[in-house]
């Protein structure tokens, strides 16, 4: 099931390392402060609790992981529980490596992903070019920011991000079948050097390689 939920990451990075909303006077203070957090912060690192609600409201998966992004588009999202897995992107190519099978695929990125919306951590443009933005109030003691995509294709219907005093804490997700993806990060520490190397895939022994661009 962790498969089926890559296009939810893709967006869920996009969104945490995204251009400016958009510039208005008239924005709400939740709008200005995730507005403010994307053009301030450039990479950051930390862990991450994911939930996958069924469309009764129940548990339905639960994983948790290590994340870390570097503007311009390089990601690495990294189960660690249920079982080990490896979404990442070195900023030319998006690899996925399942540690327990032995297989790793790469493709470029803009052949992996074609129009979806992480295709903007590489082609810089405002969220408000694909995204209805708007303030959806407070819960849980944060500040949240309805995006409802503009183009109705894609496989979620709406995102929420939850701001606390430090920035994005949490995000929903929500698919055309009333499933729910919840993303809460912890520990998040901005504007960090990280290591050339954190976005780079090197194969270990024996792991099957299908799209390998040193080939």
């Amino acid at each position: 099931m962790l498969r089926s939920l890559k296009s939810y990451l893709f967006t869920a990075l996009l969104l945490l390392v995204g251009t400016s909303i958009f510039g208005s006077a008239f924005a709400s203070d939740a709008i200005q402060r995730l507005d403010k957090y994307f053009a301030e912060v450039n990479s950051f690192q930390g862990q991450f609790i994911q939930i996958v609600y069924d469309e009764n409201g129940e548990v339905v998966q639960e994983a948790k992981g290590d994340v870390a992004l570097d503007k311009p588009g390089k990601f690495r999202w990294q189960y660690t529980q249920p079982y080990p897995q490896l979404i990442l992107a070195d900023g030319e190519y998006l690899w996925i490596y399942d540690e327990e099978l032995l297989q790793a695929s790469a493709k470029p990125i803009d052949t992996a992903l074609g129009n979806a919306p992480i295709m903007l951590l590489t082609n810089i443009r405002p969220l408000r070019d694909d995204f209805e933005i708007k303030d959806a109030g407070g819960k849980e003691g944060l500040n949240w920011v309805e995006l409802t995509p503009l183009v109705q294709d894609t496989e979620f219907h709406k995102i929420l991000i939850g701001l606390d005093d430090l920035g994005v804490k949490k995000m929903e997700l929500q698919d055309h079948f009333s499933q729910k993806t919840v993303i809460e990060f912890t520990n998040l520490k901005t504007n960090v050097t990280l290591p050339p190397n954190q976005f780079k895939f090197i194969a270990a022994e024996g792991v099957d390689v299908v799209g390998n661009p040193s080939e």
